[in-house]
């Protein structure tokens, strides 16, 4: 998948002659120097005032690459717009009385601040630790992206509620049945209560054990893969499964690709598992090809199985979503997460009644420029 945001390469924004009222010439240009590099977003804005003295609007001076590059602002922003031109929602906001008053006192302002909104012929997206400081006759601003962060933490959040929901049920049925056997402590455990011990236990085991698998998604290492070798791994380690429902799997010649073998041994398996979990009634057949398609590999998981409604479909990449007793129902999400940090997508085609194919962009290897790949 391509980022249009980071292909985006603005023009350098002219002289600000605020800045060299407030520091020098050599000061500004020192100023400008130390920031073109900087990797978070920085930007001056210059105190507008009325006749009696009161800010009333800022106007635009210098941005730094990392500013204009992440909000798409184009050079002629400064003469186009003020800021409250370009940011009308900031009109008789608490964000822009908290400008004036840092112009003021020059008490510095720290905070977070979310934007989802265009900005003049740009466009703000994300949030960010904000900090504010007086410059001159204005004020320095400062913005650290922490949109990933926010992200994960509320995912967390979101899977801590879910774990702690589910596991409350398996812990609560070993209670039960733990407390049934101390009443009897003479008579041996009945089969059917062991058995459910069992269950209870196992349903608790793999709901930690997949959201470990998800957490620990993110670690990628880069180096050549050969697709053939994992795929002939994951039959291996599935082969009782295979066996003991009848399933066939097919597997087509399948290339070298640029990943981490072991999350694309997790992709794999985890597709191939589905594939078998859902088959329905009859015998599984699953079909595992790729085929090029410009820069990167497509590697299809096809099965003969009963398909998904739209629905389904539509929940399959939300965590802890199954539609079978079986599962936690984070193997989809870990896939798509993994392809995605291979810079890959993952898309399904599925319908009542026509089985599953779910595809997998992953990049070739050598990379695009450098080289023939296999």
């Amino acid at each position: 998948m391509v980022d249009e945001r980071a292909q985006f390469e603005p023009e350098p924004w002219g002289e600000d002659a605020g800045l060299v009222d407030a520091l020098g010439a050599q000061g500004a240009a020192g100023f400008r120097a130390l920031l073109e590099g900087f990797p978070d977003q920085v930007g001056l804005l210059w105190a507008k005032r009325d006749g009696a003295g009161r800010i009333v609007d800022f106007t635009f001076g210098y941005g730094n690459p990392a500013m204009v590059r992440s909000f798409r602002i184009p050079a002629a922003t400064p003469e186009r717009y003020t800021l409250l031109e370009a940011l009308p929602a900031m009109r008789d906001s608490k964000v822009f009385g908290q400008y004036v008053a840092v112009c003021a006192t020059g008490a510095p302002l720290v905070g977070e601040v979310t934007y989802d909104t265009p900005f003049g012929d740009g466009y703000m997206l994300g949030t960010f630790l904000h900090r504010v400081a007086k410059l001159g006759d204005g004020v320095v601003v400062f913005l650290h992206d922490i949109t990933d962060e926010r992200r994960m933490e509320a995912e967390l959040q979101a899977y801590a509620n879910v774990v702690a929901h589910d596991l409350s049920q398996p812990l609560a049925g070993i209670s039960m049945l733990v407390t049934m056997l101390e009443q009897r402590p003479e008579e041996p455990p009945p089969p059917g209560v062991l058995r459910e011990l069992r269950a209870s236990t196992d349903r608790g085991r793999a709901l930690i054990e997949g959201v470990l698998a998800y957490a620990r998604s993110g670690e990628l290492t880069r180096a050549p893969v050969a697709l053939d070798d994992v795929m002939a791994d994951v039959a291996n380690d599935l082969r009782a499964a295979i066996e003991a429902s009848g399933a066939e799997l097919v597997v087509g010649d399948l290339p070298e690709v640029g990943g981490d073998a072991a999350q694309l041994r997790r992709v794999l398996q985890n597709l191939v598992e589905n594939a078998l979990k859902f088959s329905g009634e009859g015998p599984a057949r699953i079909e595992v090809r790729a085929h090029r398609r410009e820069q990167e590999w497509v590697v299809t998981v096809e099965d003969n199985g009963p398909g998904m409604t739209g629905e389904e479909l539509g929940m399959v990449f939300q965590p802890f979503y199954t539609n079978k007793a079986q599962g936690v129902g984070l193997g989809m999400p870990i896939v798509k997460r993994l392809v995605e940090l291979h810079g890959g997508e993952v898309r399904i085609d599925s319908g009542s009644g026509r089985g599953t194919t779910v595809s997998v962009d992953l990049p070739r290897y050598p990379f695009a420029g450098t080289g023939a790949s296999r």
